[in-house]
């Protein structure tokens, strides 16, 4: 069993259905309304734990019914909340989702308590690092924050894992402390300075690539993806043909099975493969921590699409 630590941000997420996302000035008639968990950290450390990986948590919610919810499903799911602080200065993290009929998203996040997660948790959580195969972290949280637990992790042997999204600057130190950075098109094109074209994704990830990170994976939604290693090695991968309810958490499935698969010793291409299926599956279901997948559930997608040396 592999050891994953998840650094970020936990959300409560209110969903609504609507026709298309609203333009401006623009009120629409809506369809079915839900609440679930999300932010994340909170979708990547739950997707972790259901894919057989233990899983860590480091984050902060506030001390309010929105807090307790997403400490109890978590909990619920095998993720250790050991490192999950409750805080009384703000109030938990909440997002507002669009869900279009066709499942594409528009999302506005209040950052809440998660703005309050600080360099000291990162330095709190060391025995963490210390025992963890890898350290996953996304940019929900305050840039100082994660570049500390970026740099930290690395010390204590993990393997850093980035998903950068939303993107913001980095300074040269946190390029040299990722090893996977998991990224889409837009925020490639924004990283390396250039409007998107596809004739130069190659181009664009090798810039990223001689800023120190190990190994790239952008992907392309429906279209799958492409990996870059800093060997010289790329490749693209699949997506697979599922019908997209909502597609809000996919890119966290996605970033939880890389991690997984790669600590667990899966070759790259296999990893890529496990984590696409992983991003399919959160798609077939409405909310972040409800559509999160189960191993048992990537497995079969797996040996439906591949034959039964995909079983996993």
């Amino acid at each position: 069993m592999s050891t994953v630590a998840v650094v970020g941000s936990l959300n409560i997420d209110l969903v609504i259905r609507a026709p298309h996302c609203p333009q401006k000035g623009e009120t629409l008639i809506g369809g079915a309304f839900g609440m679930a968990g999300g932010g994340k950290g909170s979708n990547q450390a739950l997707a972790a734990a259901r894919l057989s990986a233990k899983s860590h948590i480091i984050g902060c919610v506030g001390s309010d019914d929105f807090g307790r919810r997403l400490k109890s499903v978590l909990t619920e799911n095998g993720v250790d909340c050991s490192h999950l602080q409750t805080r009384k200065e703000a109030p938990t993290g909440t997002a507002v989702i669009t869900v279009t009929d066709e499942g594409d998203n528009s999302i506005v996040i209040s950052q809440g308590a998660n703005s309050l997660l600080d360099d000291g948790a990162m330095a709190g959580a060391m025995n963490i690092f210390e025992t963890s195969d890898a350290a996953l972290f996304q940019m929900e949280s305050p840039a100082k924050t994660v570049i500390a637990g970026l740099k930290l992790s690395r010390q204590h042997g993990c393997r850093t894992f980035l998903s950068a999204e939303p993107p913001y600057s980095l300074p040269r130190e946190a390029w040299q402390n990722i090893d996977y950075l998991i990224l889409n098109e837009r925020a490639l094109g924004f990283y390396a300075g250039h409007k998107l074209h596809k004739s130069s994704l190659t181009a664009m990830a090798n810039e990223i690539l001689n800023r120190g990170v190990k190994c790239l994976a952008v992907t392309q939604s429906s279209k799958g993806g492409m990996i870059f290693a800093k060997n010289g090695d790329h490749f693209s991968f699949d997506a697979f043909n599922i019908r997209s309810v909502d597609n809000t958490g996919a890119r966290d499935a996605f970033c939880a099975g890389l991690c997984v698969g790669l600590c667990e010793g899966m070759p790259l291409k296999r990893a890529a493969k496990f984590a696409s299926a992983c991003g399919a599956l959160a798609c077939t279901k409405i909310g972040a921590h409800p559509s999160m997948p189960w191993r048992h559930q990537v497995s079969a997608l797996l040996g439906e699409a591949h034959g039964d040396d995909y079983e996993l």
